[in-house]
């Protein structure tokens, strides 16, 4: 007896989910990427880091 197999409709709709995260997870990292770039002159992480450097 064969096993079982998922309908393929079921395996479409399940690339799409997968595809539509894919790409709301792109955008989300461009977002992430641009705030960033606007915001890296107040990235006080860095600040702490020049401060105690040692030469």
């Amino acid at each position: 007896m064969p096993k079982h197999t998922k309908k393929r409709s079921t395996i479409k709709r399940k690339h799409r989910r997968m595809k539509e995260h894919a790409e709301a997870n792109k955008a989300k990292t461009l977002d992430r990427k641009q705030l960033l770039k606007e915001y890296d002159p107040y990235n006080i992480r860095e600040w702490a880091f020049e401060a105690f450097k040692e030469d």
